[in-house]
């Protein structure tokens, strides 16, 4: 058994040391526990697990805001992992009741996703497994420089516009890919933008991210911008995410939105 302080929940967790029975409940840190070869120690996880793609086929018992006691308690784990930011409730919840849960802080930057990665490699013992991970993500992360940064507005629908501000690793590596959030100066995480603000922080191209499945995003988003009497920013240059890209947590951010995010200012700078 192992005693761990973790401050988040401002407390100490135990737990069986290397667990061999793990409940993921971010999928970030599934993602992760696959990535350092631990992906054949998740028993279950939550629903917005599918990343790598075997993530699909374990049980989901749980989201992002509940999960259920009674699976839970049927498959007795060893260690459970929750998101602070995105499941605080729910995680003080299980700490309080008793159970072995470890939450991982949110990703407020670059430099958190590689660190969570180590996090999780000494928690469940695979130490050498997340420094090389650590490092070979690290390789990629190279800040881009421009004269002038283009301002980049944001827009996720989570069943209404949110957008991030400061400390998110969304404004961390709009910046590293050599341009600036267009609400940078917003010291919130993620909220809901007000129209006018909008306007004031005169976007230079706008990056949307629909829900998974939309299959008319472009339509969703100009329809909602008229709606919010935003039809001025129909000039400014639209770029469509699929699903669940950018607000990914994981390794795979930095593999595929962080070169994705460069490659996208890139063609705007070409183009102005």
């Amino acid at each position: 058994m192992r005693s761990e302080f973790n401050v988040l929940l401002n407390g100490y967790v135990s737990y069986k040391y290397p667990p061999e029975r793990i409940v993921s409940l971010d999928p970030a840190s599934t993602e992760t526990l696959f990535r350092i070869d631990a992906g054949n120690k998740i028993v279950a996880t939550d629903a917005f697990s599918y990343r790598p793609p075997e993530a699909k086929k374990l049980k989901k018992i749980g989201s992002y805001t509940h999960v259920s006691f009674k699976l839970l308690d049927s498959i007795k784990p060893d260690l459970i992992l929750t998101n602070w930011e995105a499941q605080r409730p729910m995680s003080v919840s299980l700490f309080q009741k008793g159970y072995p849960v470890y939450s991982i802080n949110a990703a407020q930057s670059i430099s958190l996703i590689l660190h969570n990665v180590l996090v999780l490699g000494s928690i469940i013992g695979k130490l050498s497994k997340s420094r090389k991970l650590y490092s070979e993500l690290l390789s990629k992360v190279k800040p881009v420089e421009y004269e002038s940064r283009p301002r980049v507005y944001v827009e996720f629908d989570l069943g209404g516009p949110i957008t991030s501000g400061f400390l998110t690793h969304v404004s961390d590596a709009i910046w590293i890919s050599g341009g600036i959030n267009s609400f940078e100066p917003y010291k919130e995480a993620y909220f809901e933008p007000k129209p006018e603000d909008i306007l004031k922080s005169e976007p230079d191209i706008i990056i949307y991210e629909p829900k998974n499945g939309d299959r008319n995003p472009k339509e969703r988003f100009l329809k909602s911008l008229k709606n919010r009497g935003l039809e001025s920013l129909e000039k400014v240059p639209l770029v469509i995410t699929q699903g669940d890209f950018l607000a990914h947590q994981g390794p795979g951010f930095i593999d595929d939105a962080l070169p994705w995010l460069r490659d996208t200012i890139k063609w705007f700078k070409q183009q102005h």
